[in-house]
């Protein structure tokens, strides 16, 4: 009924060509501003087909697509998206009848290439028994909720895992696994306890502060300061903070920086650190070195809507960790009115401890990343670079793809630990992002060796993404490699994602 209201609409609203996703203030905005509800379906209508044309299949005019275009999918039978289509592209379109199953044909054609079915017979099917039963899998924190299907032969069938554990298997082979292993190395610091002093500071383990862990670790600790770092993140981190996020726009990391907030001021500690850094770590890679805007700024949007740190202060000085002297000026300047014994010569000599450390951890990462690499290649195992920023390996954000590709088959290595095996990738962009440079270097690697394949994480709502994945798919495609992209959000249902990386198996059999 809504489709056809729209059908006959005389004035669609605009509601541009961004995912729907993102279009719920539109609506509302229109419903505001005294659209009809045939107006606002058919403007859906025109957005869905715009972001399909020129999002999506990116198309820059109505004769890439051709003369003759016969549409497929359920999507289709809306009368009202099919006329839009039309229209958009000013050509004649044909619909099948069987347009929202022309995949299940399609399968059915390919598998009538196979040697074999393994369809059930019809004595089989007479005598078949299925019992489904719900489960917890307790292997990790995330104790995702199973359903097991268990047939008359015995078998299994399990769902909703997020990674083999669920299904009582372990990695294959025990294969590499570099998020595993940045885990590993960034939890032996949250366990490390300091006697204290000056008092005791928290750092959330979300952001910015996931890469420089270690040197803010080191840094405070030098200072004199007991220094307790928020837990792995977990579905429940979400939650404890979600109350207090302003625009369900941003990405779900900086969402989840909210829970590890909350949890750090439970505890009782005297302050919470996460300074504003316009620029990151200057690794000679690109034009400049900045952080996204959410990165370095988000203190400020921390410290306008929690009310938690009217209570815990919130530390979170301007600093340019690039130059030294700046940067224990700026440090000493900030701390120096709250704890006054503080002296410059002492945050000089713990900035110079904090590099140390930090230094140290890039080091562990890139041997690993080497090591990584020599195993698989002796296991004769594919190589997979799941890429993306930082923060992404947290268990939580990536919610166990990793250790999915590892049950693939794959050694999963990051863009961090193996991008100095490369030069430096010429690009088309102005390459100003620490994060983004590492990743056009992980896609020249991945176009440098025939066993290693790159798969790029992105948030859901990133921005600066929009160019990230355009550069990523040019420098891949241009050297006949394979492109595959994996949006992650708050939304735990692993389905796609394994579709998406069996699909790129199957086009690497072929």
């Amino acid at each position: 009924e809504f489709a056809k209201k729209g059908l006959f609409s005389p004035a669609p609203v605009n509601l541009g060509s961004r995912c729907t996703v993102f279009m719920n203030s539109s609506v509302k905005q229109s419903q505001r501003d005294g659209a009809t509800v045939e107006d606002i379906s058919a403007g859906l209508s025109v957005s869905v087909v715009k972001n399909a044309i020129y999002k999506v299949i990116r198309a820059g005019s109505p004769d890439e697509l051709g003369e003759h275009i016969v549409v497929q999918g359920g999507t289709f039978y809306n009368d009202a998206v099919l006329r839009a289509f039309e229209l958009e592209l000013g050509r004649d379109v044909i619909r099948p009848e069987i347009a929202g199953i022309m995949g299940a044909y399609g399968a059915a054609l390919a598998s009538m290439k196979l040697d074999s079915s393994s369809i059930l017979s019809k004595e089989q099917l007479d005598s078949f028994v299925h019992i489904s039963k719900s489960a917890v899998c307790r292997g990790c924190t995330n104790n995702c909720h199973l359903t097991v299907n268990t047939f008359n032969d015995g078998k299994k069938f399990i769902s909703g895992n997020q990674c083999e554990r669920g299904l009582g298997l372990s990695s294959e082979q025990n294969l590499p696994n570099l998020h595993q292993f940045k885990r590993d190395l960034l939890t032996s610091l949250v366990s490390e306890k300091r006697g204290k002093s000056r008092g005791t500071v928290g750092l959330p383990l979300a952001l910015g502060s996931y890469e420089l862990l270690p040197l803010w670790h080191a840094l405070f600790s030098a200072l004199g300061f007991n220094v307790e770092v928020s837990s792995m993140s977990t579905k429940r981190t979400y939650e404890k903070g979600q109350f207090t996020i302003p625009s369900d726009t941003a990405c779900y990391p900086a969402k989840i920086m909210h829970g590890h907030v909350e949890e750090l001021a439970e505890r009782g500690v005297d302050a919470i650190f996460y300074p504003c850094l316009t620029y990151n770590i200057d690794e000679k890679d690109s034009d400049n070195h900045y952080n996204c805007p959410v990165v370095a700024y988000y203190s400020e949007l921390l410290n306008g809507n929690m009310n938690v740190l009217k209570r815990t202060r919130l530390l979170a000085p301007y600093l340019n960790i690039n130059v030294r002297r700046e940067f224990a000026r700026g440090l000493y300047n900030y701390l120096s009115p709250i704890y006054p014994d503080i002296r410059k010569s002492e945050i000089r000599r713990a900035i110079k401890k904090g590099f140390r450390a930090y230094d140290d951890y890039m080091k562990k990462v890139r041997l690993e990343g080497e090591r990584a690499l020599k195993v698989a290649r002796e296991q004769g195992k594919r190589i997979m670079i799941l890429a993306g920023r930082p923060y992404h390996v947290d268990s939580e954000i990536g919610h166990g793809i990793d250790k999915l590709a590892n049950s693939l088959g794959f050694a999963v290595v990051s863009e961090d630990s193996i991008c100095h095996l490369t030069e430096k990738q010429s690009v088309r962009v102005l390459n100003q992002w620490t994060y983004h440079a590492r990743l056009y270097r992980a896609a020249r690697f991945a176009t440098e060796n025939d066993d290693v394949e790159l798969v790029q994480l992105v948030s859901f709502g990133c921005g600066v993404d929009a160019i990230t994945t355009d550069e990523v798919r040019s420098i891949l495609e241009s050297k006949g490699k394979f492109y595959t992209q994996i949006k992650i959000d708050e939304i735990t249902n692993l389905g796609a994602v394994k579709i998406r990386l069996r699909s790129l198996i199957g086009a690497l059999e072929q």
